[in-house]
C-alpha cells in the first residue's frame, strides 16, 4: 500500500513544510520564488524550521518528508519522487536544497532533471559515504536496536550544540515514525552510490555550504566537491552537521545571494 499522502499547495498557504503528522512550516505566499529542501536520513523536515523563518520575504520553502513519504527509498528513485514533487509544485525551475543524505538525492536530481532547478544549495552532503566509516554498522544496527535508537545516535551527532529538550523530543517523535525498511533501503542505497563522476556534468549554479564542527564529514571533502561542480562556490559556517538549523542566517544570506546570482 502507497505511504504517499496528499500534500498542501505553497501558493495557497503561509506554512508549506510537508512533513510528519501534518505540521507545516513558513513560508512567504504568493509568487516568492520556490525552494525545495531535503533533509537527512531521519530528519525531521522542521529542521528546516529556522532557516523558512529567516527566508520570509526572499522566498517560499517547500520540505519534504522523504523518509515517510516517498514509496521507494533508493537515491535513484527518491531523486524521481523529488522530480515528482517539484512538477506538482512548480511551473517554473527551484532552488533544491539537500542536507545529508537529501544532498545524495538532491545531487542524482540534478544529473538527471536539470532543467526543472533553478540553483542547488548542498548542505554538509557530499557524492558518497567513504568518510562515514563502518556504515554496515548502522545498517545492522537498525534491524538489532530499531529505528528509534539509530535516530538518537544521529541526533546526537547532528548539531554542534544540542536542540532544546522539546525540539529534540519532536526529532525524535519523526523518527520513531519513519519505517525500518526505508531506514535501511536509504543507507544501503546511499553507501552503494558514488556520484564523484557526475559533479563535472552538473552545470546548475551551486552553494555547497558546509559546517566546519561537523564530526563525520570533514570540511575538505566538501571544498573538493564544491571544487569538482562546475558553477559553484563554497561556504564554511560555524555550525556542525546542520547549518540551517544551528546558523540560519549564514544559510540565508547564501542562498539570497544565489537568488540574485539566478534571477531570471
Amino acid at each position: 500500500m502507497s505511504r504517499r499522502r496528499p500534500e498542501p499547495d505553497p501558493s495557497a498557504c503561509e506554512a508549506v513544510r510537508r512533513g510528519h503528522g501534518g505540521r507545516r512550516q513558513r513560508a512567504t505566499p504568493g509568487t516568492a520564488p520556490l525552494a525545495v529542501a531535503l533533509p537527512g536520513s531521519f530528519c525531521d523536515p522542521a529542521i528546516f524550521d529556522r532557516l523558512g523563518h529567516a527566508l520570509a520575504g526572499h522566498c517560499r520553502l517547500l520540505a519534504l518528508s522523504w523518509m515517510t513519504d516517498a514509496d521507494s527509498c533508493g537515491i535513484a528513485s527518491l531523486a524521481e519522487w523529488t522530480a515528482g514533487r517539484i512538477r506538482a509544485h512548480s511551473g517554473e525551475p527551484v532552488v533544491l536544497i539537500g542536507h545529508s543524505t537529501g544532498g545524495a538525492i538532491a545531487l542524482q536530481a540534478a544529473a538527471h532533471h536539470p532543467e526543472l532547478l533553478r540553483a542547488l544549495v548542498l548542505i554538509n552532503t557530499g557524492p558518497h559515504m567513504r568518510e562515514h566509516g563502518d556504515v554496515d554498522t548502522l545498517i545492522d544496527a537498525i534491524g538489532t536496536d530499531g529505528v528509534e535508537s539509530m535516530t538518537r545516535r544521529v541526533m546526537r551527532r547532528s548539531f554542534q550544540t544540542p536542540p532544546p529538550a522539546a525540539e529534540l523530543e519532536r526529532f525524535l517523535a519523526y523518527g520513531r515514525a519513519v519505517p525500518a525498511r526505508s531506514a535501511v533501503e536509504a543507507l544501503t542505497s546511499q553507501r552503494d552510490t558514488d556520484l564523484t563522476e557526475a559533479l563535472p556534468a552538473i552545470r546548475v549554479p551551486v552553494a555547497v555550504v558546509h559546517g566546519r564542527h561537523d564530526p563525520v564529514r570533514g570540511i575538505a571533502g566538501a571544498a573538493a566537491m564544491a571544487e569538482a561542480l562546475p558553477d559553484a562556490t563554497f561556504h564554511p559556517v560555524d555550525a556542525g552537521h546542520s547549518p540551517m538549523y544551528e546558523c540560519p542566517d549564514a544559510v540565508r544570506t547564501v542562498l539570497v545571494e544565489l537568488l540574485a546570482r539566478t534571477d531570471r
